[in-house]
Formats: structure tokens, sequence, C-alpha cells
């Protein structure tokens, strides 16, 4: 490989001097700094995070400054989606309290429509409450976060058979505790 150039990534046979991409490199990353804490980063994961964007960057070092911006931005948005998966991520969803104060939802102009709302929710709370641990977890990891049965086994460290038999647990058993209720 030349040292004072590198080939363009779809191999058009354009040269750029190495110089260009690492200049891009010092002026973007202030942006992506800024763009990481405005999503709710915190400050120690900045630049690990960033890091990991400006590397990812690389493969495409050939494009000129417009397209890196662009290829940057779009690597940037898909690291905050993979982050918001992650099991660390999921974790939250382990210490999230069940409040049963539920706050009016201003954005339904019917009274009766709210205080039927604050009343299913109040008894889906309730319900939720009466799962045992591991069903109640994965029932909100599945249903509130969204992720799959073999996310789940992989984040809980069972197999996919096994989430499958505690979801199917905890459908069973919030159906009964909320037939009950409906009695």
């Amino acid at each position: 490989m030349n040292t004072k150039a590198h080939e363009d990534p779809d191999h058009s046979g354009s040269l750029r001097p190495p110089g260009v991409f690492l200049a891009f490199v010092r002026e973007a990353r202030p942006w992506l700094n800024a763009f990481l804490f405005s999503r709710g980063v915190n400050a120690v994961d900045i630049d690990d995070i960033a890091q990991d964007c400006m590397e990812r960057l690389v493969r495409y070092r050939g494009c000129e400054a417009d397209e890196l911006f662009l290829l940057l931005n779009r690597i940037a948005r898909n690291r905050m989606v993979d982050i918001r998966r992650s099991p660390r991520a999921q974790m939250e969803c382990n210490r999230m309290q069940l409040n049963e104060n539920i706050e009016d939802d201003r954005s339904i102009a019917d009274p009766l429509r709210q205080a039927i709302a604050r009343q299913e929710l109040r008894i889906l709370i309730k319900s939720l409450l009466t799962l045992s641990m591991c069903s109640r977890e994965v029932y909100l990891l599945n249903r509130v976060v969204g992720m799959s049965y073999v996310q789940i086994a992989r984040h809980r460290g069972v197999t996919p058979k096994t989430v499958e038999k505690q979801m199917s647990r905890a459908l069973r058993d919030l159906r009964k505790a909320l037939d009950a209720v409906a009695m």
C-alpha cells in the first residue's frame, strides 16, 4: 500500500491523500461528541462510542467530506440503536418501578375514558406484581422492551425454550389475575 495515498473503498481507482480523512476526523469529533451527549449518552461513555464510530468510518476513508459526514451521522445513529438494545440498557427494565400513582393523560379529552384507562392500568400493574420475578422480567423484556426470546435468553443466560416457558407462565398467570378482577 502506498503511504502517500490509499484506494477508494469502492475500488474506483481514485486516490485520496490520507490527510483529508484525518482532517475530517478532527473536525467531526466535536460534532459527534455533542450529538452523543444530546442523545443522553453519559460523559464516561461518549469517548468510547465516538471512538467506535470513527473506527467504523475508517472503511469509508476514500469518500468525500460531505459523504463522510452523512456516513458518520448514520453510523452514530445506528450505534445509539445498538446501545439501547444492549443488555446494559435492558437491565433498566429490571429496575423499573411499577408505580401505582398513575398520572392523568391530558391527551385524552374524555374524563370517563381517562378514568377507565387509569383503572385498567392499575389492574394491569397489580397483575404484573403477582407474577414471579423471572416471569415478570421475561414478560416486560418481550412486551415492553421488544426483545425476542433469543435475545432474552442470551441476556438471562438461559435457553430460548426456558424463556418460552416463562413467557407462557407469565401470560397464563396474567390471564388468571385479570379474569379474577373482571368477575
